[in-house]
């Protein structure tokens, strides 16, 4: 068997493993909506919005508080869970040594870290304020900015099937934000804000994570990028308290068994998502990573229709039904295909970030 067989098997190894990883990432991910959607009728979120009207503010304010907040715990579950996940794979010292490598690493997943905060808190504020099911669709855009980044920042080339794909989940990002804005014309402004905080916030980590893992191991990356998350967040409420809000009069709720469960359920999906998707970029590239993890949106619908009931998940009343059940299921479906473009795409084509270094 000469060289160039043994590295042909060896990609082919990679790719197969590298989808998978994607296909795991998309079942974890899809999973976390169900816990991280449902904590909100909890008293450790729930007093937080009631905390926020107590000290003058208003019903908006107070509820973006509360998806900030929930983003906060959710942050912190992660970072707390990845502690014994590379403990027990013996790189604590892997994660010291990558960590004062700032300059040439670290510095990337800091980055990562606040692209990830504007993501999670705009899929809470997207799923509070419209319905979850609207913002794990919302955030199937994100591969549209990790493809154009790939060409802006990374002057790399991408291809017109790559092209065709970004305009093909254009169109289906109109077709989702379009639904609920006709089925309802007072719709909650601040939850489509949230849905484009997800897709951009998204799309930037996996161009800024997947730069950095050509230098560090994919388990250490994610560990990092989600201490540097919850230290952002815990700067962000000692501001707010200082401001005079009170963020963390609840979290001795923390404690209570049901909402403990929920945190713990929150934080396992969504830290091996992360594992998941992290550790599809170096095997598969950017762009295949970010599409193949896009079927989290199908799973996300699905797991919440299962688990929370049609209405609930996608956020629909009588009246707006058929509007909303219709463009959420077209606009996923015009998304999906749009990833499979990119899913597809032969390796020799796609913008890589490992081919741009």
């Amino acid at each position: 068997m000469d060289v160039n067989e043994l590295r042909h098997q060896d990609h082919d190894k990679k790719k197969k493993i590298g989808l998978l990883m994607g296909i795991l990432c998309a079942l974890y991910w899809g999973v976390w909506y169900v816990p991280g959607y449902t904590i909100y009728v909890s008293p450790l979120i729930s007093d937080v919005h009631g905390n926020m009207l107590n000290v003058g503010a208003s019903e908006d304010v107070a509820g973006i508080l509360q998806a900030l907040f929930l983003t906060f715990i959710n942050a912190v579950a992660c970072a707390l869970l990845l502690f014994i996940w590379n403990g027990g794979l013996g790189k604590t010292r892997e994660l010291v040594r990558t960590t004062v490598q700032f300059k040439a690493v670290t510095k990337y997943y800091v980055i990562a870290g606040i692209c990830g905060a504007c993501a999670v808190s705009g899929t809470y504020i997207a799923a509070l304020f419209l319905s979850p099911g609207f913002a794990a669709v919302a955030g199937l855009l994100y591969p549209i900015v990790g493809t154009l980044m790939s060409v802006l920042y990374l002057k790399q080339k991408v291809s017109k099937r790559a092209y065709m794909a970004v305009i093909v989940l254009i169109v289906g990002g109109i077709t989702l934000y379009a639904g609920s804005i006709i089925a309802d014309p007072k719709v909650q402004i601040l939850g489509l804000i949230g849905g484009l905080m997800a897709a951009f916030g998204w799309g930037f980590e996996g161009v800024a994570a997947a730069k950095a893992l050509d230098l560090t191991e994919p388990d250490i990356g994610i560990h990092l990028r989600f201490i540097f998350e919850g230290l952002f967040w815990l700067i962000v409420m000692i501001i707010l308290v200082c401001c005079g809000f009170p963020m963390f009069d609840t979290i001795g709720w923390l404690f209570d068994p049901t909402t403990f469960l929920l945190v713990l359920m929150i934080g396992f999906s969504f830290a091996w998502c992360y594992v998941s998707w992290y550790k599809s970029f170096p095997m598969i590239g950017l762009a295949r990573g970010q599409a193949i993890g896009s079927l989290y949106a199908a799973c996300g619908v699905i797991f919440l229709c299962i688990f929370l009931g049609p209405a609930a998940g996608l956020g629909y009343t009588d009246e707006t039904m058929m509007m909303i059940v219709g463009s959420t299921i077209l606009g996923l479906i015009i998304c999906l295909f749009g990833a499979y473009l990119l899913a597809t795409e032969d390796s020799e084509e796609m913008a890589s970030i490992r081919d741009g270094d």
